[in-house]
């Protein structure tokens, strides 16, 4: 069961119930064909009692035992007595006729014949169906043990292609370039993968463009923003001098937070075991020494992870500087489940509207409180974090506590699967 996936795993209970269905009604038919359609007793039977009667009444006393051997059937019992054992229906004689009255108005045949002076034949005939019940069970639980493992194989082999899908997409979450999902299946399904590979090429190939262009163009303006700043140095006494500076500075910003930007989103960066609370508290080391007001609490004294350090040191980075650049200080707490990792970064600041909540992770999305130009950035940081932390199948959520500033909740999965 766990090799299916959670629909195929709906798909295989719900035929194996409707196979249990089946087999109970085949049940019950079969047994009302035995009660109610089947006569309870063939008319061989009957034939053959009444010989065995004229035999029994026919023939000396010491011969009775071999004759009612001879007779013996798995849903019969038939034996002697002085006095009748079915006083109700005890027959002087016995024809077909009689018996089959007896049948119409009884499940089961009991009757007791004459036989001669204090010698009576007690017939008790059952349905052969009741005798056989056990065996009919058998049969149906060998096949719905049959059923179950066919509905398993078809259930696994329709299943087969969708895990396929599911464990290629999973290894590809973190991968740059898109690894094919291989064929598997029948002629449709694979018809299908084939598609989605074939889809999946070209929009790959269309973000690789898109990154080439969006680097290239960034590359090469920045040698015409070189030029304009020197030339901009013959304007100092220029009234404008200041704003013109200041906006060539502020594209040298946008150019190289944009090539970073690109740069960390496409870097395959080789996974390496590390102290995640080391380079935490180096990290509150770093911004005490720039004389920033940044405090790092955990009880752990180390927590060894396995990503990639400079990514994640750079979203870690991005978070810690927001939150100084616009709560003034930030306070980050680290704190370990048995699946979980998490890292809380907070700040005193303003905090964010519900819509900048939702629109922060935007690419160059800058809030309301961050538009000027005494804050800088440029809209990346927390969108390059919020990429890196997701390349490790991580979660990050920012919220306004109720007693003000702004909390970033980081989630990474304690055994991450690259």
């Amino acid at each position: 069961m766990s090799q299916l996936t959670r629909s195929g795993q709906k798909t295989f209970v719900g035929l194996l119930l409707g196979n249990l269905l089946i087999i109970l009604a085949l049940f019950q038919l079969i047994q009302y064909y035995y009660d109610h359609r089947k006569p309870m007793v063939p008319p061989r039977v009957i034939q053959s009692l009444t010989h065995l009667v004229q035999k029994l009444q026919s023939s000396p006393q010491i011969n009775w035992p071999g004759l009612l051997e001879k007779q013996a059937t798995p849903w019969s019992k038939i034996t002697l007595s002085e006095k009748p054992l079915y006083a109700d229906n005890a027959l002087l004689k016995l024809n077909s006729a009689i018996v089959f009255d007896l049948i119409k108005s009884h499940q089961k045949l009991e009757m007791s014949v004459f036989i001669a002076q204090d010698a009576w034949l007690n017939i008790k005939i059952l349905s052969p169906f009741s005798t056989r019940t056990h065996l009919v069970l058998i049969l149906l639980i060998i096949l719905f043990i049959a059923f179950f493992f066919i509905n398993y194989w078809a259930v696994k082999t329709l299943n087969q292609p969708i895990q396929t899908v599911i464990q290629s997409l999973n290894d590809n979450k973190i991968q740059d370039n898109w690894v094919p999902i291989p064929l598997t299946g029948n002629a449709d399904q694979r018809t299908i993968l084939k598609k989605i590979n074939e889809l999946q090429s070209k929009v790959s190939k269309l973000l690789s463009n898109r990154t080439r262009v969006v680097t290239a163009i960034s590359h090469d303006l920045r040698t015409p923003l070189t030029r304009l700043k020197l030339r901009t140095e013959y304007l100092s006494n220029d009234i404008n001098y200041e704003k013109m500076i200041n906006d060539i500075n502020e594209m040298e910003v946008m150019i190289r937070e944009t090539l970073d930007y690109f740069h960390d989103i496409h870097t395959k960066e080789k996974l390496q075991r590390f102290d995640l609370v080391a380079m935490l508290n180096s990290l509150q080391e770093d911004a005490l020494e720039l004389r920033e007001k940044v405090t790092f609490k955990t009880e752990l004294k180390k927590l060894v992870y396995t990503g990639a350090v400079n990514l994640l040191k750079r979203a870690f980075n991005n978070i810690i500087n927001n939150a100084v650049s616009y709560g003034g200080a930030a306070t980050i707490q680290l704190s370990v489940t048995p699946n979980t990792i998490e890292i809380i970064i907070s700040d005193t600041g303003p905090g964010l509207s519900q819509t900048d909540l939702e629109e922060v992770f935007t690419p160059f999305y800058r809030g309301e409180n961050s538009r000027s130009r005494t804050t800088g950035g440029t809209g990346l940081g927390l969108t390059i974090a919020k990429e890196i932390i997701q390349m490790h199948q991580g979660s990050i959520i920012l919220t306004n506590p109720e007693e003000g500033g702004l909390k970033v909740f980081i989630n990474l999965p304690v055994k991450f699967s690259a």
